[in-house]
């Protein structure tokens, strides 16, 4: 229906109003509010990718941190199996004795049976590989797993086997930002491997 009224009234077309009409022709968005939204992800992207990261690496670090107990917890009731009160006195004794099936620093407590899962015993089953670290009993009193891939490659973290205290130990050419990551005290124990 087309109508045509005097003034002040409203046009109809169709059984519409002709300002309805060309209202519903709108149907996408303008620059300016394109502009809008992608400014406001690029600022939330901006903040939470940083803050993704640390965290990321947060995890990483505790997920370490768990392991390299679980290695000095194993290594501690391998002594105590052996009869020793510590897995360093077990140490001092059979590297000491020679035995032939007893190598220095040994992850000894892990087999085939209980690894953890996406690792792998090498080096004769001295160093525990995983994804993000490997793991070695250092002969310096430290449990250590050094990270294995960037950022923050051959960064170690370092249980102190005497205080049961964490440390980190940065790359030589990496400086303590690691550390500061991670939140652990810096110590420069000469573990390397």
């Amino acid at each position: 229906m087309l109508c045509v009224g005097i003034q002040g009234q409203w046009r109809y077309f169709g059984g519409r109003k002709l300002n309805e009409v060309n209202s519903m022709n709108k149907k996408g968005f303008t620059l300016i509010e394109l502009l809008a939204v992608l400014l406001i992800v690029a600022i939330l992207t901006a903040v939470g990718v940083p803050q993704y990261r640390r965290s990321m690496d947060r995890a990483h670090v505790a997920e370490a941190q768990t392991l390299l107990r679980t290695i000095y917890d194993s290594s501690e009731r391998l002594a105590g199996e052996f009869g020793y009160r510590s897995y360093d006195r077990l140490l001092q004794v059979k590297g000491a004795v020679n035995e032939p099936n007893f190598s220095f620093g040994r992850l000894d407590m892990f087999d085939a049976t209980n690894l953890p899962s996406q690792c792998s015993l090498e080096d004769n089953g001295t160093t525990l590989v995983c994804s993000r670290f490997r793991y070695k009993i250092s002969v310096n009193g430290y449990v250590a797993a050094k990270k294995r891939t960037n950022p923050y490659q051959n960064t170690y973290i370092l249980l102190d086997r005497n205080t049961l205290e964490l440390y980190c130990q940065p790359a030589a050419n990496a400086g303590s930002v690691a550390c500061d990551i991670y939140a652990l005290d810096v110590r420069n124990a000469n573990v390397s491997f």
